[in-house]
């Protein structure tokens, strides 16, 4: 398996499990239904809690119990029947996650034996991009299905968030000229991707959208801009050219709220919310905004976001690009000045997609700011490794695995990622390739 439990006890024999039902030793708690159906597991009936460990059983449990204190910590022992212990629901879901990879890999004839593990880093999230299917650019599939198969592989790598990114394809109540027309998401296929990653996959959908620039929607290469292809009586809702939003226009203030209100509602309240904010070449709405210093109109810019997001309950998360690195930053990059004026519950995340080594500036330069950050590898399995290398040893929140235009192709590094971000040491790119195949996910 590309995910190694951190300890294992292997026993003598096999467990052929059949088509039973599961019983759930506490009461309340979410719906098991899909997972266990992932695991050739009918049903589930409850029974009286035993003690203060939730377990699941199914035929002649045992009585293995997690070893570490942590939420998402489980066992499973595997003997005359299976037993997966937790001290929380989020750790029996991992498990069953965990189990239901293995269930795939065997075909059902379980080896006997006990396991025990944990994740090393809290915060696992993969980032899913959603583009119109005809927009002339190179890409690959990210269709309805396409996106369900990244969402169940995710899952049984242990991830615990996801990231989607509608690129001019979500349908907005408001303002429904914000998606293109004839797109196969509508309000119902939406709501119900975000209910399978609830209800079913046990994973938490956050929202991102580009809340600066980017402002189109839509991919360089298309030259397309969602809305004013379809309403260009609505131009001064964006700089000339519509790559930035015009920031300081009280429209595009209002039309920005609504596009939050949106997502907020529609993700069913999610804890973050990504705004981007990378490769902002311009700023201001009228000319004479434009006379004021971009780091002033950037700093403010991002503020009225985060504190509008904050009065949602929710945190803001975004791209650290024109705040620091200097690898978009092809006209202008913010000064120091900006960040020490930004609040530090903003969660700031760094990337380079590529192999940072054993030292990465744009961590030190954040955390020792206050911020927390989160890390984004791409298709690089040698970046990926050296991002939660780093992770693991700074303490860092997490890991962002991004997919961007390549999902296939990203799915075996989003695999290893997952691996490592429990425990792996070395993402086995071919192993990942092969359990993809097991799995039927390619």
């Amino acid at each position: 398996m590309i995910r190694r439990p951190k300890r294992l006890e292997e026993g003598e024999g096999f467990y052929d499990l059949k088509a039973q039902r599961a019983v759930l030793n506490f009461e309340g708690g979410p719906d098991y239904s899909y997972l266990l159906s992932l695991c050739g597991i009918e049903g589930c009936a409850s029974a009286p809690a035993e003690g203060e460990t939730l377990t699941l059983r199914v035929g002649k449990g045992g009585g293995v119990v997690p070893d570490d204190p942590s939420e998402e910590a489980f066992a499973i022992e595997i003997a005359d029947g299976i037993t997966v212990a937790a001290n929380t629901h989020k750790g029996i879901s991992q498990g069953l996650k965990f189990l239901a990879a293995l269930v795939r890999e065997t075909g059902g004839r379980l080896p006997r034996l006990k396991l025990w593990d944990s994740p090393d880093v809290s915060f696992r999230g993969t980032h899913i991009c959603i583009f119109p299917e005809n927009d002339g650019t190179e890409k690959e599939d990210t269709r309805v299905e396409a996106v369900k198969n990244t969402l169940l592989a995710a899952a049984l790598s242990g991830y615990n968030f996801v990231f989607m990114e509608f690129w001019g394809t979500f349908p907005y109540r408001r303002h429904p000229y914000a998606q293109w027309s004839g797109c196969e998401y509508t309000r119902e296929v939406v709501e119900k991707l975000i209910s399978y990653c609830i209800d079913d996959l046990h994973i938490t959908p956050l929202p991102c959208q580009n809340l600066t620039s980017h402002a189109g929607w839509s991919r360089i290469a298309s030259r397309r801009h969602v809305v004013l292809d379809q309403r260009p009586d609505l131009y001064d809702m964006w700089i000339p050219g519509g790559w930035c939003f015009a920031t300081e226009n009280p429209d595009t203030k209002a039309f920005l709220r609504d596009v939050i209100d949106d997502l907020w509602e529609t993700y069913r309240h999610p804890p973050i919310i990504h705004v981007s904010t990378d490769k902002c070449f311009g700023f201001g709405s009228s000319e004479q905004d434009r006379t004021k210093p971009a780091d002033a109109l950037f700093a403010t810019h991002v503020c009225n976001l985060n504190s509008y997001i904050q009065s949602k309950g929710s945190r803001m998360m975004m791209w650290a690009d024109m705040l620091y690195s200097s690898m978009d930053a092809l006209y202008w990059k913010a000064g120091p000045s900006v960040v020490e004026s930004l609040p530090r519950n903003i969660l700031i995340n760094v990337w380079t997609h590529n192999d940072v080594g054993e030292y990465w500036a744009d961590i030190d330069f954040f955390e020792k700011r206050g911020f927390e950050t989160v890390y984004s590898p791409f298709i690089n399995a040698k970046g990926a490794r050296s991002m939660v290398k780093l992770c693991k040893n700074k303490g860092s929140l997490g890991i962002l695995q991004t997919t961007w235009h390549r999902p296939q192709s990203t799915l075996p590094t989003v695999l290893a990622t997952g691996g490592m971000l429990w425990g792996e040491s070395e993402p086995d790119l071919e192993n990942a390739k092969a359990q993809l195949e097991i799995w039927k996910l390619r």
